[in-house]
């Protein structure tokens, strides 16, 4: 009986789970699947089109796929935003009418941007379109403050809201929002900088004036409540087009759930501080108990006794969020967005700024003058219509409705784009992405023809922007004080990247070069008697003159005459460009005659180093412009040069386009902060971290060799090739990237090696920089800005993966190690950005420039020599078989040591090491002076037939058969591709690494030999690198032994690979290991 009654409980238990979940399923695609499909239906027989819906995601894929093309890279300064902001927008209005029906998941969108509907709906005359319910983190954001409320609340809220943005309390915020300004530009004065990133200098001012104006605080003090706000707003930005199954967030949490939900505890805790903070501090004090400011009168509303009137503490707190949000971010936008208009088209910034000169001259603005702005206003308005702080506006549809023509079913949601109205040529005209205040002449009426549906920035209705008078005072007052005291242009590494957060933002800011008004120097320079002025003028002058005569001729004739006196020759100085116009006439006349297929580079790159040997011996004096240079090829002076035992021999100084290039890296840096760089490139490139990157190598090498197999049988430029993988190999070992994603920045740098080899011996007269500038000059110098803001973005990336916790610190890299010291707060250890800056730099180009050029050499002469290759390839198999190259074993290619050395020998990379020579000091038998260079040709030394015989010039790598001791003679300054001394390269354990590891992944794949097409003439471009390429023809190697390998000398049967392994479980013994033949094919 028990048993019975049991089992009918059972069934009756089941069949209500099975009764509960069919129930839930029904429900559930009902919204998902026939609720869609039946609005799709009667939208479209009213004639309202529309991308198809899709199964619950709607078409949220296609607009994240449409917004990721289009944010995936910067755009050209145009003002079309909507297209870049919206752009499913953009091209749906084109495909499917002004409005049309799209799908937030299952939830049906009617988008409208017909001026007559939009006001229909914003006026909501009949109360059918209240504003959308907003759910997740926005609602977070923002909480059920005066943005989101509703009904009797929305009122409630919007009458204390009203009360606080009157206009004599707006009027008691204007010095505040002064006071704020004045810090802001005081500090701009203080750190003396030109450019000026504003965006976030404007972050700051918005938040200082609703600290002020609002809260009775400073920013400072409420500093972790914006940063908690803003990281929340990032949330709510990458989360707008991501939709999930209804209810699994009560089981399953993202890692934005997670975060989001600790923020909105921690910045509630912290409004609680600070209304628990101003009830102490307030009470008893004030007449009406808690300040006349916004949080006072949300306080009062709280402690209010009438129930009609009070608000809750969740009311209260809602409030602050929603104000500390929107009052930040649509004004901060607006600023920065007009700001750069006025740096564009300066002719606006001059009249605004003769305009506000004329209102307040240099007094700070006033109430009751701020209205007479016309110009100013004009300009304001034209930047809200282009760049709108609310560029999106919902409602939803409270009941079945018609709207115009169309019946609209209930529960719909209505999207109103004011970035389309904005942008709608049959309103604005033609022009309308173009920047044009005059528009606004005759004010917001005439501009729009009295359609109030035409133009709003910030609403309309009864639901618009109760604090628009507030954020309109503010932008005037910050732009006039601005305007008051600098002149500003748009700077060179500004990148236009519109993105939408919560507003429309620059999405790697906005830098403004600033030039400071000083008017009253001008003036007393006026004022000055114009016989005093020519004086000064004629003295400076004759000042200039002597010094340039002394540098560019008496000290010359100087250190000639005593250079000769000691027995140092050499060609003869002439005035202001020295040996340069020689030595211009030599490399040009070498380079335009036909060059046959020898290794003799010597007389190729440096031929006036090569024929001025033969004239004044093994050291002499030349002249780059004024500046005195001894070349020096003996070994024994180059050995006590580049070991600087007393620090007598310094880096030279750089050039300037060298110093654009590599800055004050670890390749130019001097003391104490080269040793504080040095330590960390010897962190990076030891042993350990240096078996860490082969992987990176092989996979670099693999996609290389890849791409390969379409040329089998055919030509192809090595040298282009490895210029890609070494750059691949440097973005992936040192920055955690893909060549892809750094490649602008080693197009950047690559362009700017090529300026500085063209202007290697151009002499310019002293100064002349300041006041001329060529257009190499000009264009290094914004390559050198937008190298350096590219970094700044790679750094600001790392930075937010490592707050996030994508990655362990900042990362295991080289580029990890530099964060990781820029943020140490030891001041010894500590770098700073320009530090971290310059040594990415040096890497990127040391790395790339130095292995490239010595791999490509090395495959040209294999190339040309088959014999080699045959030896290298055999003893490649004979260590890895047809497997990737490991680290124990790289250091077992003996051959291809031999082979490698005996080619930086020929083609060494750096082909001019120079030194600077402190203070005067004694060298072998010579005294030399202070400040002379020291030029160490690495070509002369590895060409010295008296070194390595009279076959110097042919390829032999059988020299280095016993080492380099050996084939050195136990001279360590005979042989120094990588440079001597604690001054040598830090990477060239690297650079030999990937050099290897490219090689044996080559031979274990193909045969290659030299192309008829190739015409031989090596040039410098930094390292020694082919001026035509070096091209050869591929042919695919097929190994002989089959499947067999081998592996450190000894024969493996089969392999350690996956198909290795599978064959020898096939062949195993043990029946419980063995595996059949088909379990093997499958």
């Amino acid at each position: 009986m028990a048993v019975a009654v049991m089992e009918a409980l059972m069934i009756f238990i089941v069949s209500c789970l099975c009764v509960f979940l069919i129930l839930h399923l029904i429900k559930f695609f009902n919204k998902v699947w026939w609720n869609p499909i039946r609005i799709q239906s009667a939208m479209r027989a009213q004639g309202m089109k529309g991308p198809p819906y899709r199964f619950l995601h709607g078409n949220t894929k296609e607009i994240y796929n449409m917004r990721s093309e289009i944010m995936s890279s910067p755009m050209e300064l145009s003002h079309q935003m909507l297209a870049r902001i919206q752009p499913h927008v953009y091209s749906w209005i084109k495909l499917y009418g002004m409005n049309f029906l799209s799908w937030y998941g299952p939830q049906a969108q009617l988008v409208i941007t017909e001026p007559e509907l939009i006001k229909e709906v914003l006026s909501n005359k009949d109360g059918a379109y209240p504003k959308s319910v907003i759910q997740n983190y926005a609602e977070k954001l923002l909480g059920d403050g005066l943005v989101l409320s509703q009904g009797k609340k929305w009122l409630k809220m919007r009458k204390l809201a009203i009360q606080a943005f009157h206009a004599e309390s707006l009027k008691g915020t204007i010095p505040a929002m002064i006071v704020s300004v004045e810090a802001m530009l005081d500090r701009w004065r203080q750190e003396g900088v030109k450019e000026i990133e504003v965006f976030q200098e404007f972050k700051v001012l918005t938040s200082e004036i609703i600290s002020r104006a609002a809260f009775r605080s400073s920013y400072l003090e409420g500093k972790n409540i914006f940063d908690m706000l803003t990281r929340m707003a990032l949330i709510v930005g990458r989360n707008n087009y991501k939709v999930g199954i209804s209810g699994i967030k009560k089981f399953f949490k993202t890692r934005d759930d997670i975060e989001s939900e600790k923020l909105d505890r921690g910045i509630r805790d912290c409004m609680l501080k600070v209304i628990k903070r101003r009830e102490e501090v307030m009470m008893g004090t004030e007449p009406d108990g808690y300040g006349s400011d916004f949080l006072g009168l949300l306080l009062k509303a709280y402690h209010e006794n009438d129930k009609t009137k009070k608000i809750s503490i969740d009311d209260l707190i809602d409030e602050c969020k929603t104000f500390y949000v929107a009052g930040h971010e649509t004004t901060t936008s607006s600023l920065t967005w007009t700001l750069l208009f006025l740096a564009i088209h300066t002719d606006w910034q001059n009249r605004a700024r003769e305009e506000v000169l004329q209102i307040f001259g240099q007094k700070n603005p006033c109430p009751d003058s701020i209205g007479r702005l016309k110009t100013m206003t004009m300009i304001v308005n034209e930047s809200l219509r282009l760049y709108p702080p609310v560029f999106n506006l919902t409602r939803e549809v409270k009941r079945e409705v018609k709207l115009g023509k169309l019946i609209v079913p209930a529960k719909m949601t209505i999207c109103l784009s004011v970035l389309a109205l904005h942008n709608n040529p049959q309103i604005w005209g033609e022009d309308a992405h173009l920047f044009k205040p005059e528009r606004f002449a005759g004010g917001v009426a005439e501009a729009t023809k009295n359609n109030a549906t035409a133009f709003l920035p910030f609403g309309l209705g009864p639901r618009s922007c109760v604090g628009l008078n507030f954020a309109l005072s503010e932008i005037k007052i910050a732009l006039s004080m601005i305007l008051q005291h600098y002149r500003f242009t748009l700077s060179p590494s500004y990148v236009h990247s519109p993105e939408h957060i919560l507003t429309i933002s620059p999405r790697y800011g906005l830098q403004i070069l600033f030039e400071a008004l000083e008017e009253h120097i001008l003036l007393a320079a006026m004022a000055s008697p114009v016989f005093y002025f020519s004086s000064c003028m004629f003295l400076c002058i004759v000042i200039i003159l002597v010094k340039f005569f002394h540098k560019v001729w008496w000290t010359p004739i100087r250190i000639q005459s005593s250079m000769k006196s000691q027995g140092i020759k050499g060609p003869s100085y002439r005035f202001l460009h020295g040996n340069t116009k020689e030595i211009v006439s030599m490399i040009s006349k070498i380079r335009s005659s036909p060059k046959e297929l020898l290794h003799h580079a010597f007389p190729v790159i440096q031929p006036h180093i090569y024929s001025w040997i033969k004239l004044y011996g093994m050291n002499f004096l030349q002249w780059h412009g004024p500046q005195a240079q001894l070349i020096i090829t003996e070994p024994g002076l180059i050995k006590e040069i580049l070991i600087n035992k007393d620090r007598a021999y310094p880096k030279a100084k750089p050039p300037s386009f060298l110093k654009k290039l590599l800055g004050d890296g670890l390749a130019m840096s001097e003391g104490a902060k080269w040793l504080k760089m040095r330590k960390l490139a010897n962190h990076t490139f030891h042993g350990g971290s240096l078996k860490n990157m082969i992987p990176a190598m092989i996979s670099s090498s693999e996609i290389m060799l890849e791409r390969w197999r379409h040329y089998e049988s055919k030509e192809i430029d090595v040298f282009l090739e490895f210029k890609v993988l070494t750059s691949e190999i440097i973005s992936k070992t040192a920055f955690g990237s893909s060549y892809l994603e750094g490649q602008h920045i080693f197009d950047m740098l690559t362009r700017m090696a090529h300026i500085i080899s063209g202007n290697s011996y151009r002499i310019r007269i002293p100064g002349i920089g300041f006041f001329l500038k060529t257009s190499d000059e000009i264009e290094a110098e914004n390559l050198e800005a937008t190298i350096r803001n590219s970094f700044m973005k790679m750094m600001k990336k790392r930075e937010q993966e490592a707050m996030l916790g994508d990655i362990d610190g900042y990362g295991n890299d080289f580029f990890g190690f530099l964060l990781e010291a820029y943020h140490d707060s030891d001041k010894t250890k500590k770098i700073s950005v320009d530090d971290l800056i310059d040594e990415c730099k040096t890497f990127f180009v040391g790395g790339q420039e130095t292995t490239s050029s010595s791999l490509t050499w090395t495959v040209l002469l294999l190339a040309i020599h088959t014999d080699w290759q045959d030896k290298a390839r055999n003893e490649v198999l004979e260590l890895f078989g047809q497997q990737n190259p490991s680290q124990d074993s790289i250091a077992k290619l003996k051959i291809m040591t031999m082979v490698i050395n005996e080619s930086l020998r020929l083609y060494s990379p750096i082909v001019a090491v120079t030194r600077r020579v402190e203070r005067e000091i004694k060298m072998g038998k010579i005294t030399v002076p202070a400040n002379m260079e020291v030029i160490i040709s690495p070509l002369a030394v590895h060409q010295n037939p008296e070194i390595w015989g009279e076959d110097v010039h042919l390829f032999k790598p059988e020299r280095f058969a016993e080492g380099l001791a050996k084939a050195t003679n136990n001279n360590i300054a005979a042989f120094f591709p990588f440079g001597l001394g604690t001054r040598n390269c830090v990477g060239m354990s690297f650079s030999i690494t990937e050099t290897k590891v490219a090689l044996s992944m080559i031979l274990q794949r193909y045969r290659f030999t030299l192309s008829p097409t190739y015409a031989h003439c090596p040039v410098e471009v930094l390292t020694m690198c082919p001026q035509h390429g070096v091209q050869v023809i591929l042919q695919p190697y097929e190994p002989k032994l089959g499947r067999k390998r081998h592996v450190s000398g000894k024969l493996d049967r089969y392999g350690h690979d996956f198909f290795g392994q599978l064959l020898k479980a096939c062949h195993d013994e043990d029946k419980s290991k063995k595996i059949s033949v088909d379990h093997l094919i499958r």
